[in-house]
């Protein structure tokens, strides 16, 4: 739902997001690479290991030159071992400069003859081939990293035909663009699948991943349709709903476009993290990321990239006109915003737009994109510039669209929620009751209507009031039988009010007894006003004999735990609440046996509960008890043992982020480094080096941690850790950020390596 009156500019050009102008232009293809041959087809030998993050390649490329004499072709290589580059057998001479792979011919090639060249490579790149600790390993999507983990020349104009030979442990599943076309147990470790596609796709596309994968297909007319996802991490079913998401999203955009999925086949990969991949899909391949939220809408998403981002490719991606387009072609119906925890351009800017689309007000520009998608996708195929669909657009409507407009969020309407207090001015011998009304806020301007209904001994009777303004007193009608009486909202009202009420105490106990579990909540809570009366405890006991909905009785005891508070003997009341089936009854007990801080049997079994929890409410609500009634100590040691057990790491940090402040003896920041710098999934470790960074000061210690940290594979926590240079001296912090800024690849690193240079 759209909400509020946002003005959202749309050329994000000035926008204040942390991804910098020269973050884009490093990321940015040139607009006419030097390419005086054809690329006509790779084939691949690969042998895929993921314990060593390694690729290990033999690639045959077939090249037509599109020039006379052509002496020499370049490709891009980095980061990776070249071994042998041979024509028919002969190794020839080549040298690498920065990122250029320059490769001499053996003999000139003519305008339009062909030669096989075949190049022999290693890569364990970190900056192209990703590895994480569930034992999955993929390959980058992001600009420019095509080459760190195979020779090639990485442009989005280079387009080829492929086919792909890969050896990979026989226990593992791995997933290439095109078509697999064979899967062969060649030993009892081993296997080979081959890969094939026929229809040229860029080679910014390619894209391989391996990992424990179960595999499910489908087809959407000729198309075969394919997930790869853990059994472990992905249900069957919502395997199967994917597959149909992705079957009917391909026909929907199939009949919009009036143009066929451009590639043979769709591979999609479910992994758990995103790694800081800004770039989500390939040729005919789309990663979805369990972190980023709602896997139907990254797949809508990834499949209308498939025309608009593959069969149409951009220089300068990610960028938010593009995004534009995905979400025109999706519609809104049925996407979502996705999460964001690494702050992503790609999905900010979708983000943006699925919240902004429908508020674009200028209908002419909308009706002439959406129509034009069809002629658009027909039209162009491979590198396309915005501004050839804004030429196009020129045509249709005399208007020249560089960039979009800016727009507004429609100011939808919103209930407005109005605070009142209500004081009951009773007058029991009467009887009589006057009820006064004094707004907490923003007072109601019109009359408000209230249903007030009254309960006697014998009978119930309703009536309607009415009552405006910042302070008002309404007589209400009453019997002398009354017990008490209800307020709520009267149905034909268009407000949203909520009432805070000052009842009598016995109006409050008799409404104990209330029908409604909701007015029943209401008094027990509303009870806590009254501690200092005596007759209230044994009120409460009594009530709870007869209650029988959970979610009451809860409410009962949160106001018992206010009474007894730390009276010895009364926690047996509470503990019983921690057997309990219901969340809510044992939510109220771990809270109110935090009011028993020197009672050993009650930090006991709190700590057992802590330890045992599988619900993170439960888990929260009692390391919050805990923390009241146990010592830094007692809190480390329950981390230790958390620790200890490969699903409790979550919980042993965020204890540690309770005990942190509190510790003298650096057993918190011990056990922090351990998970920054250990195998574990990047969200715990980035709360570890969070702490690190608050709590630790050692310049020693981060001296030497920096450097690992530094040396990480995950571009994230190089990226995080940089925060602790201001622990190091000056000189070393200079010479560190020196000998990174020569190493990093990384743009989104080393624009902060230059920050901190300045």
């Amino acid at each position: 739902m759209k909400k509020g009156l946002l003005t959202l500019i749309v050329l994000l050009f000035t926008s204040s997001w942390a991804f910098s102008q020269q973050n884009a232009t490093e990321w940015q293809y040139v607009s006419y690479p030097e390419l005086p041959f054809v690329l006509d087809h790779i084939h691949l030998d690969l042998t895929l290991e993921s314990s060593e993050s390694l690729i290990e390649g033999v690639g045959s490329y077939f090249i037509t030159s599109r020039k006379p004499d052509l002496a020499e072709v370049v490709f891009n290589s980095a980061d990776m071992d070249i071994q042998s580059i041979t024509f028919e057998g002969n190794e020839t001479e080549y040298r690498i400069s920065s990122d250029s792979l320059i490769i001499q011919l053996p003999d000139t090639l003519q305008r339009g003859n062909t030669i096989e060249m075949v190049i022999s490579w290693k890569s364990s790149s970190s900056y192209g081939i990703i590895q994480d600790v569930y034992g999955n390993m993929w390959t980058s999507l992001n600009p420019k990293v095509r080459h760190h983990w195979l020779p090639v020349p990485d442009h989005p104009e280079v387009a080829t035909t492929m086919d792909a030979s890969i050896n990979i442990p026989a226990d593992q599943e791995m997933v290439f663009n095109g078509t697999l076309v064979g899967d062969e147990l060649v030993s009892t470790d081993k296997k080979v699948l081959e890969w094939s596609s026929e229809i040229p796709a860029s080679v910014t596309g390619l894209s391989l991943a391996m990992g424990d994968f179960m595999r499910s297909n489908a087809r959407s007319g000729i198309k075969k349709v394919s997930v790869y996802a853990s059994e472990k991490t992905l249900l069957p079913e919502v395997r199967d709903d994917l597959l149909s998401i992705a079957v009917s999203s391909m026909k929907e955009y199939e009949r919009k476009l009036s143009f066929e999925f451009p590639y043979e086949s769709l591979n999609i990969v479910v992994l758990p993290d995103n790694h800081w991949e800004e770039i989500q899909t390939g040729a005919g391949i789309i990663y979805l990321y369990q972190n980023l939220g709602s896997l139907a809408t990254q797949l809508r998403r990834g499949i209308a990239e498939q025309w608009f981002g593959n069969f149409h490719r951009y220089l300068n991606a990610p960028d938010n006109k593009y995004e534009f387009l995905k979400v025109m072609l999706t519609g809104t119906s049925n996407i979502q915003q996705l999460k964001n925890p690494d702050e992503l351009q790609s999905i900010y800017r979708w983000n943006l737009w699925e919240k902004g689309f429908d508020a674009l007000e200028d209908d002419h520009l909308k009706n002439i994109i959406r129509e034009s998608l069809p002629q658009l996708v027909h039209q162009y195929e491979g590198v396309t510039d915005w501004n050839e669909y804004a030429d196009f657009w020129y045509d249709k409507s005399g208007s020249f669209w560089e960039v979009l407009p800016e727009f507004e969020l429609s100011e939808s309407h919103t209930e407005e929620k109005y605070v009142y207090g209500v004081e009951y001015i009773y007058d029991e011998l009467a009887p009589a009751l006057i009820l006064v009304f004094e707004a907490k806020g923003e007072p109601i301007e019109s009359l408000a209507n209230v249903d007030v209904t009254e309960f006697g001994f014998t009978d119930t009777s309703h009536t309607e009031i009415t009552f405006t303004g910042a302070l008002d007193s309404v007589e209400v009608e009453i019997s002398s039988g009354i017990d008490y009486l209800t307020l709520k909202q009267a149905y034909d009202t268009d407000l949203d009010i909520r009432f805070e009420e000052e009842k009598p105490f016995m109006f409050w106990i008799r409404q104990l007894r209330d029908p409604s579990s909701e007015n029943r909540i209401q008094a027990a809570e509303a009870l806590q006003n009254f501690t200092d009366n005596p007759d209230l405890q044994l009120a409460i006991r009594d009530a709870l004999q007869d209650e029988d909905d959970a979610n009451v009785r809860a409410a009962m005891f949160e106001t018992l735990s206010v009474l007894t508070k730390d009276a010895s003997g009364t926690e047996e009341i509470f503990l019983g609440n921690l057997n309990s089936e219901n969340l809510s009854i044992q939510l109220s007990g771990l809270r109110a046996l935090a009011n028993y801080p020197k009672n050993e049997n009650v930090a006991f079994q709190v700590r057992n509960t802590l330890l045992r929890a599988e619900r993170d409410t439960v888990f929260n609500a009692a390391l919050d008890a805990y923390r009241q009634i146990a010592s830094v100590n007692d809190l480390l040691t329950a981390a230790e043992r958390l620790g200890q057990n490969e699903q409790g790491d979550k919980k042993a940090i965020k204890i540690l982020k309770v005990a942190a402040s509190g510790d003298t003896t650096n057993t918190s920041m011990m056990m922090a480094d351990r998970y920054a710098l250990g195998e574990y999934p990047y969200s715990i470790r980035k709360q570890a080096l969070a702490l690190l960074i608050q709590f630790e000061e050692s310049e020693d210690y981060w001296q030497q941690t920096l450097e690992i940290l530094q040396e990480d594979r995950d571009p994230r926590i190089r990226h995080l850790s940089l925060d602790a240079v201001k622990y190091v001296s000056l000189s070393d912090r200079t010479e560190l950020l020196e000998n990174r800024v020569k190493e990093e690849l990384d743009p989104r690193v080393l624009n902060k390596l230059k920050e901190l240079q300045q």
